[in-house]
Protein backbone atom coordinates (compact mmCIF):
# COMPACT_ATOMS: atom_id res chain seq x y z
CA UNK A 1 0.00 0.00 0.00
CA UNK A 2 1.18 3.54 -0.79
CA UNK A 3 0.04 6.23 1.62
CA UNK A 4 0.84 9.85 2.34
CA UNK A 5 4.33 9.29 3.66
CA UNK A 6 8.08 9.77 3.27
CA UNK A 7 9.96 6.93 1.57
CA UNK A 8 13.76 6.77 1.90
CA UNK A 9 16.54 4.77 0.27
CA UNK A 10 20.32 5.06 0.16
CA UNK A 11 22.80 5.00 -2.71
CA UNK A 12 26.48 5.34 -3.48
CA UNK A 13 29.44 3.68 -5.14
CA UNK A 14 31.33 2.03 -2.26
CA UNK A 15 34.82 1.01 -3.28
CA UNK A 16 34.53 2.58 -6.74
CA UNK A 17 36.73 5.62 -7.24
CA UNK A 18 35.30 8.36 -9.44
CA UNK A 19 38.63 10.18 -9.72
CA UNK A 20 36.98 13.35 -8.41
CA UNK A 21 37.58 14.57 -4.87
CA UNK A 22 34.03 15.96 -4.95
CA UNK A 23 32.59 12.44 -5.21
CA UNK A 24 34.52 10.14 -2.83
CA UNK A 25 33.61 6.46 -2.76
CA UNK A 26 33.17 6.53 1.03
CA UNK A 27 30.40 9.13 0.92
CA UNK A 28 26.90 8.19 2.03
CA UNK A 29 23.84 9.41 0.15
CA UNK A 30 20.18 9.25 1.12
CA UNK A 31 17.14 10.18 -0.96
CA UNK A 32 13.57 10.81 0.20
CA UNK A 33 10.49 10.69 -2.00
CA UNK A 34 7.54 12.52 -0.48
CA UNK A 35 4.07 11.28 -1.36
CA UNK A 36 1.59 14.08 -0.49
CA UNK A 37 -1.69 12.84 0.96
CA UNK A 38 -3.64 14.35 -1.93
CA UNK A 39 -1.99 12.09 -4.54
CA UNK A 40 -1.44 8.93 -2.45
CA UNK A 41 -4.31 7.05 -4.12
CA UNK A 42 -3.03 7.90 -7.60
CA UNK A 43 0.49 6.82 -6.67
CA UNK A 44 -0.78 3.52 -5.28
CA UNK A 45 -2.79 2.84 -8.43
CA UNK A 46 0.12 3.77 -10.69
CA UNK A 47 2.53 1.52 -8.79
CA UNK A 48 0.06 -1.37 -8.80
CA UNK A 49 -0.35 -1.20 -12.58
CA UNK A 50 3.39 -0.77 -13.09
CA UNK A 51 4.40 -3.65 -10.82
CA UNK A 52 1.72 -5.97 -12.18
CA UNK A 53 3.02 -5.30 -15.68
CA UNK A 54 6.65 -5.87 -14.72
CA UNK A 55 5.77 -9.04 -12.81
CA UNK A 56 3.74 -10.41 -15.69
CA UNK A 57 6.30 -9.66 -18.42
CA UNK A 58 9.62 -10.11 -16.64
CA UNK A 59 8.83 -12.15 -13.52
CA UNK A 60 10.28 -9.47 -11.22
CA UNK A 61 8.46 -8.94 -7.92
CA UNK A 62 10.09 -5.58 -7.22
CA UNK A 63 12.12 -2.88 -8.91
CA UNK A 64 15.81 -2.38 -8.14
CA UNK A 65 17.00 0.09 -10.73
CA UNK A 66 20.70 -0.58 -10.33
CA UNK A 67 19.97 -4.17 -11.43
CA UNK A 68 17.63 -3.04 -14.21
CA UNK A 69 20.09 -0.55 -15.65
CA UNK A 70 23.05 -2.95 -15.37
CA UNK A 71 21.15 -5.98 -16.67
CA UNK A 72 21.77 -8.14 -13.61
CA UNK A 73 19.72 -10.89 -12.01
CA UNK A 74 16.20 -11.11 -13.42
CA UNK A 75 17.15 -8.52 -16.04
CA UNK A 76 20.18 -10.31 -17.49
CA UNK A 77 18.29 -11.59 -20.54
CA UNK A 78 16.25 -8.40 -21.12
CA UNK A 79 17.35 -6.16 -23.97
CA UNK A 80 18.91 -2.76 -23.32
CA UNK A 81 15.97 -1.10 -25.08
CA UNK A 82 13.36 -2.77 -22.86
CA UNK A 83 15.32 -1.94 -19.70
CA UNK A 84 15.59 1.67 -20.81
CA UNK A 85 11.83 1.66 -21.32
CA UNK A 86 11.30 0.61 -17.69
CA UNK A 87 13.45 3.55 -16.55
CA UNK A 88 11.54 5.94 -18.83
CA UNK A 89 8.15 4.69 -17.62
CA UNK A 90 9.03 5.18 -13.96
CA UNK A 91 10.41 8.64 -14.69
CA UNK A 92 7.21 9.52 -16.56
CA UNK A 93 5.02 8.41 -13.66
CA UNK A 94 7.00 10.36 -11.07
CA UNK A 95 7.05 13.41 -13.34
CA UNK A 96 3.30 13.27 -13.95
CA UNK A 97 2.67 13.20 -10.21
CA UNK A 98 5.45 15.76 -9.50
CA UNK A 99 6.50 13.84 -6.40
CA UNK A 100 8.84 16.02 -4.28
CA UNK A 101 12.33 14.58 -3.74
CA UNK A 102 15.03 15.56 -1.24
CA UNK A 103 18.62 14.33 -1.51
CA UNK A 104 21.41 14.40 1.07
CA UNK A 105 25.05 13.33 0.76
CA UNK A 106 27.62 13.33 3.52
CA UNK A 107 31.32 12.51 3.44
CA UNK A 108 34.44 13.04 5.51
CA UNK A 109 34.96 16.50 4.03
CA UNK A 110 31.50 17.50 5.28
CA UNK A 111 32.89 17.43 8.82
CA UNK A 112 36.03 19.31 7.75
CA UNK A 113 33.86 21.97 6.09
CA UNK A 114 32.01 22.55 9.38
CA UNK A 115 34.54 22.02 12.21
CA UNK A 116 32.38 23.87 14.72
CA UNK A 117 29.52 21.39 14.51
CA UNK A 118 29.38 18.53 17.00
CA UNK A 119 29.44 15.60 14.61
CA UNK A 120 31.02 13.20 17.09
CA UNK A 121 28.22 13.05 19.64
CA UNK A 122 25.79 10.20 20.17
CA UNK A 123 22.10 11.05 19.66
CA UNK A 124 19.95 8.36 21.21
CA UNK A 125 20.73 5.17 19.32
CA UNK A 126 22.19 7.14 16.40
CA UNK A 127 25.98 7.24 16.13
CA UNK A 128 26.97 10.45 14.37
CA UNK A 129 30.49 9.13 13.75
CA UNK A 130 28.79 6.77 11.29
CA UNK A 131 28.28 8.58 7.97
CA UNK A 132 25.22 6.47 7.24
CA UNK A 133 23.51 7.51 10.49
CA UNK A 134 24.63 11.11 10.12
CA UNK A 135 23.40 11.33 6.53
CA UNK A 136 19.98 9.88 7.33
CA UNK A 137 19.41 12.34 10.19
CA UNK A 138 20.51 15.23 7.98
CA UNK A 139 18.05 14.02 5.34
CA UNK A 140 15.24 13.94 7.95
CA UNK A 141 16.04 17.55 8.83
CA UNK A 142 16.14 18.69 5.19
CA UNK A 143 12.95 16.77 4.31
CA UNK A 144 11.06 18.18 7.28
CA UNK A 145 12.06 21.70 6.26
CA UNK A 146 10.76 21.22 2.71
CA UNK A 147 7.53 19.53 3.83
CA UNK A 148 6.76 22.39 6.21
CA UNK A 149 7.28 24.86 3.38
CA UNK A 150 5.02 22.92 1.00
CA UNK A 151 2.39 22.42 3.71
CA UNK A 152 2.29 26.16 4.41
CA UNK A 153 1.60 26.78 0.71
CA UNK A 154 -1.00 24.01 0.38
CA UNK A 155 -2.24 22.71 3.77
CA UNK A 156 -4.83 20.31 2.34
CA UNK A 157 -2.15 18.32 0.49
CA UNK A 158 -0.27 17.25 3.63
CA UNK A 159 -2.06 15.39 6.41
CA UNK A 160 0.85 15.54 8.87
CA UNK A 161 2.63 13.94 10.58
CA UNK A 162 3.73 11.46 7.90
CA UNK A 163 5.18 8.02 8.60
CA UNK A 164 8.83 7.75 7.53
CA UNK A 165 9.79 4.45 5.89
CA UNK A 166 13.44 3.57 5.24
CA UNK A 167 14.72 0.64 3.18
CA UNK A 168 16.22 -1.76 5.70
CA UNK A 169 19.97 -1.74 6.23
CA UNK A 170 20.84 0.24 9.32
CA UNK A 171 18.24 -1.95 11.03
CA UNK A 172 16.53 -5.10 9.81
CA UNK A 173 13.14 -5.02 8.12
CA UNK A 174 10.31 -4.59 10.59
CA UNK A 175 12.35 -2.69 13.18
CA UNK A 176 11.87 0.95 14.21
CA UNK A 177 14.17 3.55 15.76
CA UNK A 178 13.19 6.77 17.50
CA UNK A 179 14.32 10.00 15.85
CA UNK A 180 15.59 12.93 17.91
CA UNK A 181 13.35 15.60 16.37
CA UNK A 182 10.84 16.56 13.66
CA UNK A 183 7.73 15.13 15.35
CA UNK A 184 5.56 17.79 13.73
CA UNK A 185 6.37 16.28 10.32
CA UNK A 186 7.43 12.68 11.02
CA UNK A 187 5.05 10.40 12.88
CA UNK A 188 6.54 9.22 16.15
CA UNK A 189 9.07 10.65 15.39
CA UNK A 190 10.26 7.25 14.22
CA UNK A 191 12.26 5.78 11.33
CA UNK A 192 10.53 2.58 10.24
CA UNK A 193 12.84 0.16 8.45
CA UNK A 194 11.03 -2.01 5.93
CA UNK A 195 11.63 -4.28 2.91
CA UNK A 196 10.92 -2.65 -0.45
CA UNK A 197 9.26 -5.88 -1.64
CA UNK A 198 6.57 -5.29 0.98
CA UNK A 199 6.29 -1.52 0.55
CA UNK A 200 6.09 -0.26 -3.06
CA UNK A 201 6.70 3.33 -1.98
CA UNK A 202 10.28 2.37 -1.18
CA UNK A 203 10.74 1.43 -4.83
CA UNK A 204 10.01 5.05 -5.74
CA UNK A 205 12.87 6.04 -3.42
CA UNK A 206 15.10 3.36 -4.98
CA UNK A 207 14.50 4.92 -8.40
CA UNK A 208 15.16 8.51 -7.30
CA UNK A 209 18.29 7.50 -5.36
CA UNK A 210 19.61 5.50 -8.32
CA UNK A 211 19.03 8.28 -10.88
CA UNK A 212 20.59 11.04 -8.77
CA UNK A 213 23.60 8.92 -7.85
CA UNK A 214 24.09 7.81 -11.45
CA UNK A 215 23.96 11.37 -12.78
CA UNK A 216 26.60 12.44 -10.27
CA UNK A 217 28.76 9.47 -11.27
CA UNK A 218 28.39 10.26 -14.97
CA UNK A 219 29.25 13.92 -14.40
CA UNK A 220 32.31 13.13 -12.28
CA UNK A 221 33.78 10.44 -14.53
CA UNK A 222 33.02 11.31 -18.15
CA UNK A 223 35.23 13.14 -20.59
CA UNK A 224 33.73 15.93 -22.65
CA UNK A 225 32.13 14.71 -25.85
CA UNK A 226 28.88 13.40 -27.33
CA UNK A 227 26.31 12.01 -24.87
CA UNK A 228 25.98 8.23 -25.13
CA UNK A 229 22.53 6.61 -25.29
CA UNK A 230 22.80 5.03 -21.84
CA UNK A 231 23.80 8.38 -20.36
CA UNK A 232 20.94 10.13 -22.13
CA UNK A 233 18.37 7.78 -20.56
CA UNK A 234 19.57 8.64 -17.05
CA UNK A 235 20.04 12.36 -17.69
CA UNK A 236 16.55 12.73 -19.15
CA UNK A 237 15.05 10.81 -16.22
CA UNK A 238 16.82 13.06 -13.73
CA UNK A 239 15.96 16.29 -15.52
CA UNK A 240 12.26 15.53 -15.12
CA UNK A 241 12.35 14.83 -11.37
CA UNK A 242 11.00 17.33 -8.83
CA UNK A 243 14.15 17.56 -6.68
CA UNK A 244 13.62 20.24 -4.06
CA UNK A 245 17.19 20.88 -2.92
CA UNK A 246 19.43 20.24 -5.94
CA UNK A 247 19.64 23.08 -8.48
CA UNK A 248 19.61 22.32 -12.19
CA UNK A 249 22.36 23.60 -14.48
CA UNK A 250 22.36 23.84 -18.24
CA UNK A 251 25.53 22.51 -19.85
CA UNK A 252 26.21 22.11 -23.56
CA UNK A 253 26.51 18.37 -24.32
CA UNK A 254 30.04 18.72 -25.68
CA UNK A 255 31.10 20.55 -22.49
CA UNK A 256 29.50 18.12 -20.04
CA UNK A 257 32.06 16.22 -17.99
CA UNK A 258 34.22 16.26 -14.89
CA UNK A 259 35.66 19.72 -15.58
CA UNK A 260 32.29 21.47 -15.88
CA UNK A 261 30.86 19.41 -12.98
CA UNK A 262 33.68 20.38 -10.62
CA UNK A 263 33.51 24.02 -11.73
CA UNK A 264 29.82 24.21 -10.77
CA UNK A 265 30.50 22.60 -7.38
CA UNK A 266 33.47 24.89 -6.71
CA UNK A 267 31.38 28.00 -7.42
CA UNK A 268 28.65 26.68 -5.12
CA UNK A 269 31.14 26.01 -2.31
CA UNK A 270 32.60 29.52 -2.54
CA UNK A 271 29.09 31.01 -2.47
CA UNK A 272 28.53 29.13 0.80
CA UNK A 273 31.72 30.49 2.32
CA UNK A 274 33.71 27.29 1.89
CA UNK A 275 37.02 26.56 0.17
CA UNK A 276 36.73 26.04 -3.61
CA UNK A 277 37.67 22.37 -3.29
CA UNK A 278 36.98 19.85 -0.50
CA UNK A 279 39.39 19.89 2.39
CA UNK A 280 41.55 16.88 3.23
CA UNK A 281 42.76 15.62 6.56
CA UNK A 282 46.43 16.45 7.24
Amino acid sequence: MVEGAIYVDDSGNPGAESGSEFLPSARKSWTAVIVPSVVADRVEEGMRIFLDGVRGEFGADELHFTEIFSGRGTWASVSVERRAEIVNLMASMMTALSLPIVHQSVSQFTMLDHPGRAFSRQTGDWNLNDLSHQGLLMLCSQTSHHIRSMRDQSPADFDLPFPLYVDHGILGAGRDRELPNWQDVIEGPTARFRDSADLPGLQLADFAAFVINRIQWIAATRKQGPIRKAEEVILRAGAALNIRNLPFHRVAPDKFGRESYEEVLSVDRVAKGLTPRPLKRP
